[in-house]
């Protein structure tokens, strides 16, 4: 009896052990930068004439048999015709080999908001499966092209992408706040960056918040100002979502803004790779 209420105990030991969430590594991968980007585009009310070098990012989380990219860069030319700001570019799947991930290694991608810059890259890794809000999904390849839709920054390429994707059943669309994507990777909405952009909680000893442009920049949290939101009336929200990340990371100095250059020395950094944790 003694031996098997100890097979019986080490049995439920295993199975707790099984099901803790992997240690994750994070890493920041630098693949362009914008220069001379005013900041005022991204802290509200910052003063004008102020620039930044503003960086492209994508995140690559490790662990658990997945290798997974929070965002997914760009390659379209025309953004390279619309934008002349744009310098030291690098394709995300070849930034992404820099940190010793080939793009079919890729096993997901976490989508959080449609614009160009984090959406045009989910076609350079063939075997990821995409996860985004299905709110995003719904809205941007619908509403947003109807008349009153709002479809600044989005690139119907992108878009067309997402929907063969889908019929690939290569998608999964995050229905809502507070959801778990994998074991220890949470996604949060509610900053309307766009019409329901989403952020990533990454657990661990210490956990990470992954804002995106949820906060473009460290000054955001710093002076408590917003970033740019899908309307003005979204101001409000998006600083109550500053101070939800912060109770999520447990401090504000594990919060990784979007477009930020300082996250490339506040890490250690080799190259295009910052080794966040």
């Amino acid at each position: 009896m003694k031996r098997l209420l100890l097979a019986a105990a080490a049995v439920v030991f295993l199975a707790g052990a099984s099901s803790a969430p992997p240690e994750y590594s994070i890493q920041a991968i630098r693949y362009a930068s914008l220069l001379r980007e005013p900041v005022e585009n991204l802290v509200i009310g910052a003063p004008k004439g102020e620039t930044i070098d503003a960086v492209f990012v994508v995140w690559l989380i490790r662990g658990g048999g997945h290798n997974i990219l929070f965002d997914s860069g760009f390659h379209r030319p025309r953004w390279f015709k619309e934008e002349d700001r744009i310098a030291d570019y690098l394709r995300p799947d070849a930034a992404v080999r820099l940190a010793g991930v080939a793009p079919e290694k890729v096993t997901d991608i976490v989508i959080s908001h449609a614009h160009w810059d984090h959406l045009g890259g989910i076609d350079l890794f063939p075997k990821a499966t995409v996860w985004i809000q299905k709110e995003e999904f719904r809205y941007y390849t619908g509403d947003a092209w109807q008349k009153g839709g709002e479809h600044g920054g989005i690139d119907p390429d992108d878009v067309q992408q997402l929907v063969r994707l889908n019929t690939q059943g290569r998608l999964r669309l995050v229905d809502g706040d507070d959801v778990e994507l994998l074991p220890g990777i949470r996604a949060y909405t509610g900053s309307r960056h766009t019409f329901a952009s989403e952020y990533l909680r990454v657990e661990g000893h210490p956990p990470f918040v992954l804002a995106s442009d949820n906060v473009y920049l460290y000054r955001n949290l710093a002076e408590h100002k917003p970033s740019a939101t899908f309307s003005e009336a979204d101001y409000p929200a998006n600083l109550k979502q500053q101070e939800r990340m912060i109770q999520l990371a447990g401090s504000v100095d594990r919060i990784v803004p979007g477009h930020d250059p300082e996250q490339f020395q506040k890490f250690p950094t080799e190259g295009r790779v910052a080794k966040i944790k």
